[in-house]
């Protein structure tokens, strides 16, 4: 995959967001596209070495597409500014810990875990973080995590404990489970970038396994 060359044509995007520009430029997004499906299927393949769930996954299952929905958003431009995709069983609309890598104009990012989960899903990860409290301060404290992500995100995260929940472990407070960082992909060579996101992607095991845990805990009677 030639970052320069997808650096540039975002670039250019972000400054013509409109579809005469787009038509005039499909051609060059085509190639770009089928270039970004290869490297996704690099990562899949990297990936399925510490994380079996993903190893059938077709990297198609995991591109979103570069077309905005503008229904309810203020800001009509009809494109995205960047290539984006998300790994999971089951594709990039599992309800499973995803790993998920954006390729912008601006920042690129490199993110992975349970964002924003539906309320049902919420539920039965916080029984499990009631459950076993010892293993949430764990993970909030976990040094992997830490050194390579900052810790958990802390962008969605109640003042309170939630309805419920009245002491515990403040990861109940979390309404998302998510790690992130930024970073400039302009300039990087595809195969080292391929190979530093497989190395983010594994440092993120430790949030995974918990929700994965969290996710299929059944209470014993």
């Amino acid at each position: 995959m030639n970052l320069e060359r997808l650096t540039r044509f975002l670039v250019e995007l972000s400054f013509n967001n409109d579809k005469p520009w787009f038509d005039k430029n499909r051609a060059e997004y085509q190639i770009l596209r089928l270039e970004f499906i290869d490297f996704m299927e690099g990562l899949i393949s990297g990936i399925s070495s510490f994380d079996g769930s993903v190893k059938a996954l077709k990297a198609k299952q995991t591109l979103f597409r570069i077309n905005r929905d503008v229904r309810f958003s203020n800001n009509k431009n009809p494109y995205k500014t960047h290539f984006s995709a998300a790994i999971a069983a089951g594709g990039r609309h599992s309800s499973l810990p995803i790993y998920y890598v954006q390729l912008g104009a601006e920042q690129s990012v490199v993110a992975g875990g349970v964002y924003l989960p539906e309320s049902d899903q919420l539920a039965t990860i916080r029984r499990f973080i009631a459950l076993n409290p010892k293993k949430a301060d764990a993970l909030l404290k976990n040094k992997i995590l830490l050194e390579h992500f900052g810790g958990l995100d802390s962008d969605a995260v109640l003042s309170r404990f939630p309805k419920g929940f009245a002491e515990g472990s403040s990861l109940l407070k979390f309404k998302g489970f998510t790690v992130s960082r930024g970073f400039d992909a302009f300039g990087f060579e595809s195969e080292i970038l391929r190979d530093d996101l497989i190395s983010s992607f594994q440092n993120m095991q430790p949030l995974h396994k918990f929700l994965r845990e969290a996710l299929t805990y059944e209470v014993k009677s």
